[in-house]
C-alpha cells in the first residue's frame, strides 16, 4: 500500500486542509495517508482551539487514515525542531513512502536548493550566522536573519521565498529528510488562495485557520469554511464545554505562576532568553489578559511567537534542563497513535515489524518520557475548559484510540 505522510496542526481542520489531503493522494498516487499532528499546544506556542481527539476525529473523517501525535516538546518549537520531530516520526514508522506538504511556492526545486544551503552552509552564510548570533539573537532567529541577508546578496535565489512561513517549514522538512537519510520522497503542492495569517474571510469557501479562530472568538458564522463533519464536531465540543480554548482560558493560572516567579526562576524554563523575563514581569501588573500581556511585552527581538513559546513552557513546566535531557536532536522516543480508520489499522499492522520506535496505542505504566509530558500537557490543557467535568473526563488513560469506520466514531 503506497503511503503518504503529512504534518498538520488542524487548528481547526478546514476546507483548505481537506483539499491538501485530496491533492496529496492525487499527486503522489498514495492509497493511504498518515498524519503527524500537534497535540494540545502548537508550533507558535499557543493552545489549540479544540482538544486533540476532536481534531483527530476531524482528520479521520476527511481523508487521513492514521493520526500520530507529535510530542509537545517538538510541537512547540521553532520550525527546525518542529519539522525534525514530525519527519522523524514518519521515518520511524517504517511504512511511509512520500511526504507531501503545502507551500506558497508550489515547486519543489527551489525549496530543495534552500534545504541544501541549510545542510551544507557556504562560508558567506556561516559568517552571516555568526554575526547574527553575536547580536544576541537565539539560534532560530539568527539563522532566519542570516539566511535572509544571504539570499539578498545572491543572484540565483528568490528572496521572496523565505518570507512565507509554509515555504520555510517545507525547507525544514526537506532538511530533516536529508539529516535522517530517509528514503521518504518529498512532494509539495501549492497552497490554496488564503494566506497563512489572513484574518479576514476573503474567499467564498477557503479561509485560513487564523481567520476561522478569530471568527469563533467573535461568534461569526464559519460553516462555509469547514467540512460538514467538522462543523458538527466543533458544535458538539463547544456545547459540551470543551472549547473554544484560547490563551484567556489560562490567564489566572499563568498570571499566578508569573507573579510568584523571580526573573532567575523564569530563565530556567525553555524559550526564556535574557531580558525577556524582565519584559514579561514588567508588563504583568497592567495586563488584564494573556493576550494583553504578550502585546505589552513583545519587541522586535522578543516576538509574539517567542513569548508565547516561553509562556507555554512555563505553563507546562518544561525547563531547559528537561529539554536537554530529552536530547531532541536524537528524535522522538516513541510513536503515539491517536486514531485510525480500517485502512489505518492495516498500516499499524504493517508497521509493527518495521518501526524503529515503540508504537503506543494504550497508556500504561512506565510510558516513554515524551508521552509522559504529553499526558501532563493534556491535564493542564483541560484546565481551560469552561465545564470542569469535561476537563476531568479528558484524561489520557481513559480515552481510547479513535477508530473511524464508514463515517462513524467508534472506540
Amino acid at each position: 500500500m503506497r503511503t503518504a505522510g503529512v504534518v498538520v496542526e488542524y487548528n481547526p481542520m478546514h476546507n483548505g486542509h481537506r483539499y491538501h489531503l485530496q491533492k496529496t493522494k492525487e499527486e503522489t498516487g498514495a492509497d493511504a495517508i498518515v498524519a503527524v499532528m500537534s497535540g494540545h499546544f502548537l508550533q507558535r506556542g499557543e493552545p489549540a482551539l479544540l482538544h486533540k481527539w476532536a481534531r483527530t476525529e476531524m482528520a479521520l473523517q476527511n481523508g487521513a487514515d492514521l493520526v500520530l501525535e507529535l510530542p509537545v516538546v517538538y510541537s512547540t518549537q521553532s520550525a527546525r525542531l518542529f519539522a525534525y520531530g514530525a519527519v522523524a516520526t514518519l521515518h520511524a514508522l517504517g511504512i511511509v513512502d512520500v511526504l507531501c506538504f503545502g507551500s506558497e511556492q508550489g515547486n519543489l526545486a527551489p525549496l530543495l536548493t534552500f534545504s541544501q544551503l541549510i545542510a551544507d552552509p557556504p562560508p558567506m552564510l556561516q559568517n552571516e550566522l555568526e554575526q547574527s548570533l553575536a547580536q544576541g539573537l537565539s539560534y532560530p532567529a539568527a539563522y532566519a536573519a542570516a539566511l535572509s541577508r544571504y539570499v539578498l546578496q545572491s543572484e540565483e535565489l528568490d528572496p521572496d521565498l523565505v518570507n512565507h512561513p509554509n515555504n520555510m517549514l517545507g525547507i525544514e522538512y526537506l532538511h530533516a529528510l536529508h539529516k535522517l537519510n530517509s528514503p521518504i520522497q518529498p512532494y509539495t503542492i501549492k497552497r490554496m488562495a488564503s494566506g497563512f495569517h489572513e484574518t479576514q474571510f476573503a474567499h467564498a469557501s477557503v479561509a485560513s485557520a487564523t481567520a476561522i479562530r478569530q471568527a469563533v472568538r467573535e461568534q461569526r458564522p464559519i460553516d462555509s469554511y469547514l467540512p460538514s463533519a467538522n462543523k458538527n464536531i466543533m458544535q458538539r465540543e463547544f456545547a459540551a464545554g470543551r472549547g473554544p480554548v484560547a490563551w484567556e482560558s489560562y490567564s489566572q493560572v499563568l498570571f499566578t505562576l508569573l507573579a510568584r516567579s523571580t526573573p532567575d526562576e523564569l530563565l530556567t524554563y525553555a524559550h526564556f532568553e535574557a531580558g525577556m523575563e524582565t519584559r514579561i514581569l514588567d508588563a504583568l501588573p497592567a495586563a488584564r489578559s494573556v493576550t494583553e500581556l504578550i502585546y505589552k511585552a513583545k519587541t522586535r527581538r522578543y516576538t509574539w511567537t517567542r513569548i508565547q513559546r516561553a509562556l507555554t513552557a512555563l505553563l507546562l513546566g518544561i525547563s531547559k534542563d528537561k529539554l536537554q535531557a530529552l536530547a531532541l536532536e536524537k528524535g522522538p522516543d516513541s510513536i503515539r497513535v491517536l486514531g485510525f480508520t480500517e485502512k489505518g489499522r492495516t498500516l499499524l499492522k504493517q508497521s509493527t515489524s518495521v518501526a524503529s520506535l515503540p508504537i503506543v496505542t494504550r497508556i500504561v505504566k512506565n510510558v516513554p518520557a515524551m508521552i509522559e509530558l504529553n499526558m501532563q500537557a493534556t491535564r493542564i490543557y483541560a484546565l481551560g475548559f469552561s465545564d470542569l467535568q469535561a476537563g476531568k473526563d479528558l484524561h489520557e488513560p481513559q480515552i481510547p484510540v479513535l477508530y473511524i469506520k464508514e463515517g462513524s466514531l467508534n472506540s
